[in-house]
């Protein structure tokens, strides 16, 4: 069963590795023997993220840049990394921004319209184009990047729980369709984690008058604690998982 949990010679596609859950993720994913291809909106940050990964997991990695809300870069992201690896077995969608805090009837219609375009169109512009790549592998996994906020509400957060419930359905809803052809969609539900997102979210709903609440584990977790579930889904020890939104929150959602 040890086999399992690898991912040696698997074809995988990190967006939204430059930093966080997603660089974690992205560094336990070929640490269990994928090749990889990383994409985010920080070049820099990412080509240096990328040689050490490599340098660490003896394995290829490269970086591409992409703004997950231009449907023409993620296409060209998607086409770029499957033409580097050969194809793609692996995906994990990760972009995300925190957007504004604040009561509804204070948040700007364009920090809103902004928001659901990065954390919920694109998320679907990236499977749109990874999909027919997974179906040409004939086998293959997904995992998007949800949040506790998707399984409750979130005040003075609102449009952000939004977008999550909506990356949850997006989910849920492709996994169906997906499931007769061998491939799974998942995704994680992290609860505080110890990122630039949760920093700025907190600040800005402490303003507005909310409150941040202790997990019961009484910590927030490190983005490394994220990575572990995400080499589970996307391996052939979760086989018979799809559809499914695991909660990563210290007890939050008990």
């Amino acid at each position: 069963m040890q086999d399992a949990y690898s991912l040696k010679d698997r074809r995988a596609l990190v967006v939204g590795a430059d930093s966080g859950i997603g660089l974690a993720c992205a560094r336990a994913i070929t640490g269990a023997g994928a090749r990889l291809v990383m994409a985010g909106l920080d070049p820099a940050q990412g080509q240096r993220s990328a040689a050490e990964i490599a340098e660490e997991a003896g394995v290829d990695v490269a970086y591409v840049p992409v703004d997950v809300r231009d449907e023409a870069q993620v296409r060209a992201m998607v086409e770029a990394a499957a033409a580097r690896l050969g194809g793609l077995d692996i995906a994990m969608n990760n972009a995300g921004v925190p957007g504004p805090s604040g009561r509804v009837q204070d948040i700007p219609t364009a920090d809103y319209d902004n928001l659901f375009a990065i954390n919920v169109r694109g998320a679907w512009l990236c499977m749109k184009y990874e999909i027919p790549h997974l179906l040409q592998a004939g086998k293959g996994a997904i995992v998007n990047l949800a949040s506790t906020a998707a399984l409750k509400g979130l005040p003075y957060a609102a449009p952000y729980a939004a977008t999550k419930h909506a990356v949850a359905g997006l989910t849920r809803s492709v996994a169906l369709e997906l499931a007769p052809h061998g491939v799974r969609v998942n995704a994680i539900a992290p609860g505080p984690v110890n990122t630039g997102l949760l920093a700025t979210m907190r600040v800005g709903r402490s303003e507005a008058g909310g409150k941040a609440t202790h997990p019961p584990l009484g910590r927030i977790a490190e983005p490394e604690e994220m990575a572990g579930a995400v080499v589970w889904l996307v391996s052939d020890a979760s086989s018979y998982v799809t559809g499914a939104l695991i909660s990563l929150d210290g007890g939050v959602m008990a």
